[in-house]
């Protein structure tokens, strides 16, 4: 008999989940920015089809997001408080800049590259948005199945 899953029992699997849902809400972003804004959003290289570099550049950018989460809980830590959305949403916007901005700096390897510090951060800000809203409904999953 199957029982009832729970986070609670397995704290890891929050890590898991927040990495596979950064890159499917990423992912998608990235490839209809390519679309919409070819010129300042361009994707592939000679050795790089442009699907492998969405895969490549998101993988990266998910694991950046995902590895960072457990610095923002030590600075609560340190705060000795929970940091609030604002705080959350700041700290993610510039894990996001910061991250969209590494990877394209390596575009033969990711395949990714902008046209300026503005569109890192429009993809910055959309990203986040989405990033948000997604992960506040994945927390109100996990709150409902512990």
């Amino acid at each position: 008999m199957a029982k009832n899953f729970s986070f609670s029992k397995n704290p890891g699997m929050i890590i898991t989940a927040t990495y596979v849902i950064m890159y499917i809400v990423n992912a998608p972003i990235l490839y209809l920015a390519n679309m919409l804004f070819p010129e300042q959003v361009v994707l592939g290289t000679a050795t790089l089809s442009l699907m492998w570099a969405v895969v490549l550049s998101m993988s990266a950018l998910s694991l950046i997001l995902t590895l960072l989460i457990p610095f923002l809980h030590e600075i609560e830590r340190k705060l000795d408080r929970d940091l609030t959305m604002q705080e959350w949403i700041g700290a993610y916007l510039a894990i996001n800049f910061g991250g969209i901005w590494l990877i394209s700096r390596f575009s033969e390897q990711f395949g990714l590259g902008v046209s300026s510090w503005l569109v890192v951060l429009g993809l910055a800000v959309v990203m986040n948005l989405v990033q948000g809203v997604t992960m506040m409904q994945f927390e109100k999953f996990r709150k409902a199945h512990n």
